[in-house]
């Protein structure tokens, strides 16, 4: 079983027998089979120690340990009349009072008297004992059954119940009790299956402590751990053996943990002749076509060699072998065809072919991307001031797009870039305009690497920003968890490569940059508005990438709030801000300044009236402010956020005598309103920093 299940007579197991399940549906579709089951566990009150489930293509496993043999009791309230109309005025029961009472099965002396947020009612305590746990779980794994979704799903019987493939048995045990549970037109018992080619026979389970021995012995391992586990062990053996390395793959390992239920790596060969194709193409077709690992040397070269893993142990593992190096012969000869056929024009004339490509709607051709991706990072490059590599930048863009029209990306997409970058190389393209056109899709995924030079970090973010852009202006905006075109990722790609290269830039300005570039396909009049929700958007982004990375949810948002134009700024502000809460001063601080804040009308303007001021402690802060805010000033127009908070933490001893001695809410209005433009200052100045009245300290919640 799983590390640290104990099995035990309460225990239960569930088994879905089905038709092979594709890999990538299982991993997330068992995170949501444990969390329903919890959830179900929960409601009906049923206690239990552990949970485990497990994954194959066949089977889909519930393992729950240490179950309560009870439902843990109950007791509800059930709300009568109002006291004064269940009791007279000498206290007997009225009408309304024995009607209720006989209602609910009790006499009338049972009633009791609450207060509640409506006045006195009477009401009734219900107690209900817990019923026996096997006689609830079939009802519980029923609609546990039916909570089940997948991103594809099919109907297979006339029952129209939807499942990722046919039913075609179902186990379920507790303890060494078999449960009757209704599902997809099945009844269930306690039969299971071994492997579909190497033991297809069925299983009787007598006990829950004993189904997962006896399906290993039937060439099942059910724990897709143990599982990856044995992949990696025999892989690395074999690459021992072959004195390589494993180029690893994590998502190819978890996708033949869940393609196999008795998994064996296979070492298998290909010619030496193939070593010409470039490695990115070798490694692709053998992981694409074949699901194979490949092999390097110390030194980053392609070995002839390769690892499959079969679902079988193979009475002549030779035969297997040889049938993976004959499927994978005729795909890297397809590979190597497509190659040839690349090289043979130059990357202009694949670009020609982009013309015909529609880009997104109605927003142009592939064609018409390559030339607002060479305006946008053309204006990129003066923005960021390094208009010297515009020459490079305007040549990469041109190129950009070249490799999608080619042969081998059409056939492997996920090429796209890799291949530009290669065959750019291969035609004399400068390394800076090569290597751009691979990092403009930096980065493709959470933790990817970023673009490591100035002109493939210019050419990503006008690619993204050109897609941001244009799918707001045509309404193509995220919903939910449905994002097509991938926007959030791009918008956290711009965002890391912003902050990581350390780019002072305005947002709103790379934003307008890439809605002129889109000339009379988006409307000028909605720029503005277009402009916000993409402002709006990288500002949801913005915080949960901070979040991500360890800041605290209300220092983010405090600072967060007061804008998020330049993202590198609000960085520094953010990480200034985590600093500067590790000390002892901190909350009594924001506290303070909180009281500034509370105070202040909303929406209130005023001006300071220095003429004004009778106490020594008003005109005391507003010296010490003057002097605070310029000095404020200089340091947030360095950058020097540290020196900033340092700064205002100064006013705390003169904010706090002012709030001792200075009445703000003076009877005289003409007083109170220059205190009120007194305090209005100070928070404007505390807004450049951020908006400490977002932030939370022990005893208080946020506002």
């Amino acid at each position: 079983m799983g590390k640290g299940l104990i099995m035990s007579s309460n225990n239960m197991v569930l088994e879905i027998g089905a038709e092979e399940i594709p890999a990538r549906f299982i991993p997330a579709s068992l995170k949501a089979i444990k969390e329903s089951a919890e959830k179900l566990l929960k409601e009906n009150r049923i206690q239990f120690n552990d949970m485990v489930v497990y994954g194959t293509p066949r089977r889909m496993v519930l393992i729950v340990t240490g179950l309560n043999e009870l439902q843990g009791d109950i007791t509800t309230e059930v709300s009568g009349p109002p006291k004064d109309i269940a009791f007279d005025r000498d206290g007997k029961p009225t009408k309304a009072a024995m009607g209720f009472a006989r209602g609910q099965g009790i006499d009338v002396s049972s009633l009791k008297v609450k207060n509640t947020d409506k006045g006195e009612y009477v009401y009734v305590e219900r107690h209900e004992k817990g019923k026996m746990t096997k006689d609830i779980l079939p009802i519980v794994l029923e609609n546990l059954l039916v909570s089940i979704s997948f991103p594809k799903s099919m109907r297979w019987n006339a029952t129209g119940v939807r499942f990722a493939r046919p039913v075609r048995w179902i186990l379920a045990i507790f303890g060494k009790e078999p449960l009757v549970i209704r599902f997809a037109g099945m009844e269930s018992g306690n039969v299971t299956f071994g492997h579909r080619f190497m033991k297809p026979v069925p299983i009787s389970i007598k006990d829950t402590n004993e189904y997962t021995e006896k399906l290993e012995k039937n060439f099942v391992i059910v724990d897709q751990i143990k599982r990856e586990r044995i992949i990696e062990e025999q892989i690395q053996n074999i690459s021992n053996e072959k004195k390589g390395r494993i180029i690893r793959d994590r998502e190819l390992i978890e996708e033949i943990t869940y393609l196999t239920e008795y998994p064996l790596a296979v070492c298998g060969r290909f010619d030496d002749d193939f070593l010409t194709l470039p490695k990115d193409v070798l490694i692709t077709v053998m992981r694409e076509h074949q699901r194979c690992f490949s092999l390097e040397d110390e030194n980053g070269n392609i070995l002839p060699y390769f690892i499959g893993v079969s679902n079988t142990v193979p009475k002549d593992l030779d035969v297997v072998r040889k049938g993976y190096e004959r499927v994978l012969r005729a795909r890297l000869n397809d590979a190597r065809f497509f190659f040839d056929a690349d090289i043979k024009k130059r990357l202009e004339a694949h670009a020609e072919k982009l013309k015909q490509v529609i880009f997104m709607g109605k927003l142009g051709t592939m064609w018409g991307k390559v030339q607002r991706i060479k305006d946008v990072s053309g204006s990129l490059c003066l923005l960021l001031g390094c208009g010297d590599i515009k020459p490079l930048t305007d040549r990469a863009s041109e190129l950009s797009k070249a490799d999608l029209m080619t042969d081998m990306v059409g056939e492997f997409p996920e090429l796209q870039g890799i291949m530009g970058r290669e065959y750019a190389l291969r035609q004399g393209e400068p390394y800076e305009v090569s290597n751009a056109i691979y990092e403009q899709y930096l980065p493709r995924f959470s933790g990817d690497l970023l673009p490591s030079a100035q002109t493939g970090r210019i050419l990503a973010i006008a690619d993204k920003i050109d897609n941001i852009a244009g799918c707001f202006g045509s309404n193509n905006v995220p919903t939910g968890s449905n994002d097509p075109y991938a926007l959030r990722r791009q918008a956290l790609g711009i965002l890391n490569i912003l902050i990581t290269s350390r780019y002072f830039v305005s947002l709103k300005d790379i934003i307008k940059i890439a809605l002129t570039a889109y000339q009379d396909r988006l409307s000028r009049d909605k720029h503005g508005v277009i402009t916000d929700g993409v402002l709006e958007f990288f500002k949801e982004r913005l915080g949960t990438l901070l979040v991500s990375e360890g800041y605290r949810y209300d220092c983010v948002r405090a600072v967060l709030s007061t804008g998020i134009d330049n993202p590198y700024d609000s960085f520094l502000r953010i990480s200034s801000l985590d600093r500067f809460r590790q000390g002892t001063e901190f909350e009594p601080l924001i506290i303070s300044f909180k009281r500034v804040i509370n105070i202040i009308p909303a929406g209130y303007d005023g001006e300071v009236n220095k003429e004004l001021f009778k106490e020594a402690e008003e005109r005391g802060l507003y010296e010490v402010y003057t002097n605070t805010k310029d000095k404020v000033l200089g340091a947030n127009a360095v950058h020097d956020y540290e020196k900033s908070f340092g700064y205002v933490a100064e006013l705390k001893p003169f904010v706090d005598l002012f709030f001792d001695k200075v009445l703000v809410m003076d009877k005289d209005m003409t007083l109170r309103n220059n205190r009120f433009s007194l305090l209005n200052n100070l928070k404007g100045m505390f807004s450049t920093l951020a908006d400490f009245s977002q932030i939370v300290v022990e005893g208080q919640t946020r506002n």
